[in-house]
């Protein structure tokens, strides 16, 4: 949700580890943010320096690719399933990205206490919905795969609920940045001192439901603008000090714009199970004069191959990285195995992720398969305006699958930008292709378009199942020298 002046900006906010406390939600596609600490003495040196030696931390499945070009595949290329007779293999490809802990504790049984306003329409589902969340397969999908140390992971806790007596209020404020005002942690203090909401315990996280017709506007400092509820985002996760500690909390907008056939309930519970998914892994912040310092689980972004998934998907965090609604479907909600049954956000998963499997949980049955960028050639690229650059595509499955198709799309077109990106496979809109497959994909960057963030243009790799019903991405991410620079 932060809008960078330059690519060098970011990259310094980068090298603080400073970010915004807002997750990416479901309901609106957000910029960029950034997490953990990256070792940074100039802009164009660390991205150069990645170009020529590689990361480390990618992971024993990275390729070690050559410089020359990759060899082309034709439309007809990898239309057969891999031979039964033969044992088969994950093709080599760079590494999944990894969510990497912070140091600050994880919730390890989460207290999730639903608070709403007097005369909420949608006041029993949510309770209901928080009631039975931590025990469905849902929430045993990812869960239990991220710990603060060893045996000390997330696991099942408990719910509460509380209805206040007054009705919600017409706008309310709140800050990431330390010492902004916040009437949102103003209220939660008031009613805890008055004690209409329970004391915290351990693990506890405060989700408040606002009524539709409420208005929360979160200011991210560096002189961006303020972030608007129903507009910029449809949730978010936050943290406040109280007494000697700090307590988590979520906000959850009613908001009404949901995605195609979704009622208004499945867009507010969609966006619920996004925040209580990050609150859980990410509970606590540190205020800075930037912004917000995170210390649970967050993408690598010492990793150059992991910040494009954070730059393209509007957040580093388990349910950002996994979007539903504002990218038109780069995957899906699933529903709960309760009753009724709940529209639920997908949820990456580490250890989905280092296997080569669907990062993306609870997965689709059926096999993975995906497209990656060469490492550090591919990931992310300098192109100038009017220039084209052609980058090499390794196609990998964790399973035998009949081929797919590969094309690609400017993430522009989803954020109400022009289209600064075009691309051509081999000459072709789309190329078809198999586990261990290389096709040559063209990126050009248009003259006069410009993209809609100022750090540069956001390619995403589509790959489509044969059947037209399953897709899985990719982010490429690229920029001019003047992005890179500020000048």
């Amino acid at each position: 949700m932060r809008n960078f002046r330059s690519l060098a900006q970011l990259l310094i906010l980068l090298s603080c580890g400073a970010t915004l406390a807002a997750c990416g939600s479901d309901e609106a596609a957000a910029t960029t943010t950034g997490t953990d600490d990256v070792a940074v003495d100039n802009d164009a040196a660390m991205l150069d320096a990645a170009d020529a030696t590689g990361d480390a931390t990618d992971g024993a499945s990275d390729d070690a690719v050559a410089d020359s070009a990759a060899p082309d595949v034709g439309q007809d290329a990898g239309k057969d399933t891999v031979d039964s007779d033969a044992p088969f293999a994950t093709a080599s490809h760079t590494a999944l990205p990894q969510l990497l802990y912070g140091g600050v504790d994880v919730l390890h049984k989460p207290h999730i206490v639903t608070v709403t306003f007097a005369n909420d329409p949608f006041a029993d589902q949510v309770e209901q919905f928080a009631a039975q969340i931590q025990n469905t397969q849902w929430w045993a999908a990812w869960s239990g795969a991220y710990c603060s140390s060893a045996g000390s992971c997330v696991t099942k806790g408990d719910a509460a609920k509380v209805r206040l007596t007054a009705t919600a209020a017409k706008s309310y404020t709140d800050t990431t940045v330390k010492g902004g005002a916040s009437t949102i942690q103003d209220l939660i203090k008031t009613n805890l001192d008055s004690a209409a909401l329970p004391a915290p315990v351990t693990d506890t996280v405060y989700v408040i439901y606002f009524p539709q017709g409420t208005q929360i506007t979160l200011a991210s400092g560096g002189g961006q603008p303020a972030a608007k509820s129903c507009q910029s985002f449809g949730g978010y996760h936050h943290s406040m000090a109280y007494g000697s500690g700090q307590i988590a909390y979520a906000v959850l907008p009613e908001c009404k714009n949901g995605g195609p056939g979704m009622s208004q309930l499945d867009e507010i519970i969609l966006s619920a199970s996004h925040e209580i998914a990050e609150a859980v892994t990410d509970p606590y912040f540190t205020q800075t004069a930037q912004g917000e310092m995170p210390g649970g689980f967050n993408i690598n972004t010492q990793d150059l191959n992991a910040i494009p998934w954070e730059l393209a998907l509007g957040g580093g965090e388990v349910g950002d990285l996994c979007p539903d609604l504002p990218y038109g479907g780069f995957g899906h909600a699933v529903t709960t195995d309760t009753t009724p049954n709940y529209k639920v956000t997908r949820v990456w998963s580490n250890a989905a992720a280092k296997a080569n499997h669907n990062p993306c949980v609870p997965a689709d049955p059926g096999p993975y398969f995906n497209c990656a960028p060469e490492k550090n050639k591919g990931t992310h690229v300098n192109i100038e305006l009017g220039q084209s650059k052609t980058i090499a595509l390794h196609a990998f499955s964790d399973q035998p699958v009949a081929a797919w198709t590969v094309t690609a799309i400017d993430i522009d077109s989803f954020q109400g930008g022009g289209t600064p990106l075009t691309f051509d496979f081999n000459g072709q809109t789309s190329a078809t292709v198999n586990n261990g497959d290389i096709v040559n994909m063209t990126i050009t960057r248009d003259y006069n378009a410009q993209p809609a963030s100022p750090y540069g243009a956001i390619a995403m790799i589509m790959s489509t199942s044969a059947d037209g019903q399953s897709t899985n991405y990719w982010p490429i991410w690229s920029y001019t020298q003047k992005e890179l620079t500020g000048q």
